[in-house]
């Protein structure tokens, strides 16, 4: 189609709906159950819609790794060690990080409610994921959202030679009333460690001061260049040297003296984490406080721009603007992630997902000895969600929803049912056509089992 979006050269446009499921059935694939996988992809593709495309969606063939070497547990036995209301330790036994850190926020925010604030420190997760997710989790709550995180080394300090300390996160999401949330997350690193492997492929040179070779010595050499160098010299590298203590002692499962200890084991892959939730309605009130928030960041939008500044953005602003973009045009996928996706698919046995432009399509075929009278149901029923139409004489109906357009087809002792969408998946009208038709038919434990294009099994529904 001539207004479809075009991906930019070197990548392929995929709908964010369409790249959640394709994700989630990989790392289902992979031996996570589907609640934990439908969780982590959930976060990969929130990070690829707001930009932040080194934590999206090209994690998921790092993650089948770790699942497949057992350094994340597919099948964890999560449980929480609680002493006081207000404070509780998450064990993760290695799950992988969005879903710890997903039921850390969740555990977080119920406990504030009580107590106005609440802590919850994560041990032993696998890779945390982009935790300016978790914070958001909080804020979309009402509640103001802090995180922060410590893993294995892998960064300089100030007056040390090689990796000495980890690039730990911190996270801050603030709730804004008819606004995105302020939403600030960073790394203790002057730059990714994903922006150094970008430059070595392209032969980029480095920004000064921002990485360093394995002895710690600082280079612009992308080749030479293996860790970034902390931010601001000592202010970053001792903020990561505090979330070290904030996190892993905190929680007893200490990571940088294991590491620099000598033994082996202290090399092993885990990360350490901590959430706060703050309620601001024990601080005053809840529309006092947003009602500030919203007169803070009001006023810095007055602020008059720099010289060739683009305009004055609080923290967060321009990562929503993306992802609003993304949400309607689709998430760009770079060419080498996409082959890797491909790859695992094929490996695997997932489908390819539908890319932006293209049409998705279900069909079932439901037996029954009355399917002129569930159609007519049917169509009736759903006359309240979709645009409806019946032709008796031909025994044919249409549902045009929103994202796409359903028929159903009366035949000999059966109900023929077709789902299509134009660059989504068709995940959520087999739900809803699924589900709908199957209420009608308890009786005659109707049976909706649902066929993609290209041999994929979707959804299957059944009278209870």
């Amino acid at each position: 189609m001539t207004d479809s979006p075009s991906p930019k050269p070197g990548k392929v446009l995929v709908p964010a709906e369409n790249l959640r499921v394709f994700a989630a059935s990989l790392l289902q694939k992979g031996g996570l159950s589907p609640d934990h996988a439908d969780t982590t992809a959930e976060v990969f593709v929130w990070a690829a819609q707001r930009g932040v495309d080194s934590h999206g969606i090209a994690r998921v063939p790092a993650y089948l790794e770790l699942l497949a070497k057992g350094i994340a547990n597919a099948a964890p036995e999560i449980r929480l060690e609680s002493s006081t209301p207000a404070a509780v330790v998450l064990d993760a036994d290695r799950a992988p990080g969005p879903v710890a850190l997903t039921a850390a926020a969740e555990e977080a925010v119920t406990r504030a409610r009580t107590t106005g604030i609440a802590a919850v420190g994560v041990r032993r997760t696998v890779h945390t994921g982009a935790i300016g997710r978790y914070v958001s989790k909080i804020a979309e709550q009402g509640l103001v959202g802090l995180a922060f995180v410590a893993g294995m080394p892998n960064m300089g300090y100030t007056g040390a030679k090689g990796a000495a300390v980890a690039t730990s996160p911190l996270a801050i999401a603030v709730p804004a009333d008819g606004r995105a949330p302020l939403l600030l997350d960073m790394a203790t690193a002057t730059i990714a460690l994903g922006k150094i492997r970008q430059a070595k492929a392209s032969d980029t040179p480095l920004p000064e001061g921002a990485a360093a070779t394995e002895d710690g010595t600082p280079t612009t050499d992308p080749k030479k260049a293996v860790m970034p160098l902390p931010l601001g010299g000592a202010k970053g590298s001792g903020m990561s040297l505090a979330f070290e203590l904030l996190t892993s002692v905190l929680v007893g499962a200490p990571i940088f003296a294991d590491f620099h200890s000598g033994d082996s084991k202290g090399r092993k892959h885990r990360q350490n984490a901590l959430l706060i939730a703050v309620d601001p309605a024990a601080f005053g009130g809840a529309e006092p406080f947003a009602e500030s928030v919203e007169a803070t960041l009001a006023t810095l939008k007055t602020l008059t721009p720099a010289d060739g500044a683009e305009g004055v953005y609080y923290p967060g602003e321009r990562s929503a603007a993306v992802a609003a973009e993304r949400a309607a045009d689709g998430i760009p996928v770079a060419l080498k992630v996409w082959k890797q996706l491909t790859e695992a698919a094929d490996e695997l046995g997932v489908a390819l997902p539908a890319l932006a432009g293209e049409r998705a399509r279900s069909t079932a075929r439901v037996v029954t000895e009355r399917p002129h009278r569930y159609a007519k149901q049917l169509v009736s029923h759903l006359g309240r969600r979709a645009e409806t139409s019946w032709d008796e004489e031909r025994g044919e109906g249409r549902l045009q929803f929103q994202d796409g357009v359903g028929t159903l087809t009366v035949g000999d002792g059966a109900l023929l049912l077709t789902v299509e969408t134009e660059g989504g998946s068709p995940e959520r009208l087999e739900a809803v056509v699924g589900r709908h038709l199957v209420r009608f038919g308890t009786k005659d434990e109707l049976v909706v089992e649902w066929l993609r294009d290209g041999g994929e099994a979707g959804g299957t529904y059944r009278a209870e």
